[in-house]
């Protein structure tokens, strides 16, 4: 019976190990382009990686390549949770208007007496409307907060 060290190091699998890998990585980002998980994403690259590994000649045994695939999955996993998007807007993820909640735009015309205006948020120019019953007044191209998307119209009111 081979000591641990010998399967650590044995001699790579070479093309079949590399098929195995690369099969493997294929199925696990089948299964996240189903789910839309995005924590299938890293296993996936992890076994991309050690397909290519294998691929280099260096003597990695089988459990050594498993060692190297568990390693790198729970590493990136971690790591993604770090820079992965955190502030998701409330309510229906579908509904576009939710995600211009708390942007700036630009003030294009209006707000005079009648607290209605345009502004432009990227690139798209949308009919809005001051929060609020008060008598305020924007000037062209004062920068304003999107507060929320109601009937058509962006409620707005001064950017802090």
């Amino acid at each position: 019976m081979p000591d641990f060290a010998t399967l650590l190091t044995s001699e790579p699998l070479g093309m079949q190990a590399f098929w195995v890998w690369l099969t493997l990585g294929v199925i696990v980002l089948g299964l996240e382009i189903m789910l839309g998980t995005e924590w299938l994403l890293w296993p996936a690259a992890s076994a991309g990686v050690v397909a290519l590994l294998t691929l280099t000649g260096l003597p990695i045994g089988f459990v050594f390549q498993v060692i190297i695939f568990s390693v790198l999955t729970l590493t990136l996993s971690i790591l993604s949770r770090r820079f992965m998007k955190k502030d998701a807007p409330a309510g229906d993820i579908n509904d576009p208007g939710q995600r211009l909640v708390g942007k700036t735009a630009t003030v294009l015309e209006g707000f005079g007496g009648l607290n209605e205006g345009r502004v432009i948020y990227d690139g798209v120019e949308w009919p809005a409307i001051i929060e609020g019953d008060g008598d305020v007044r924007l000037k062209v191209r004062e920068a304003v907060k999107i507060v929320k998307v109601s009937e058509g119209k962006l409620v707005i009111s001064r950017a802090a």
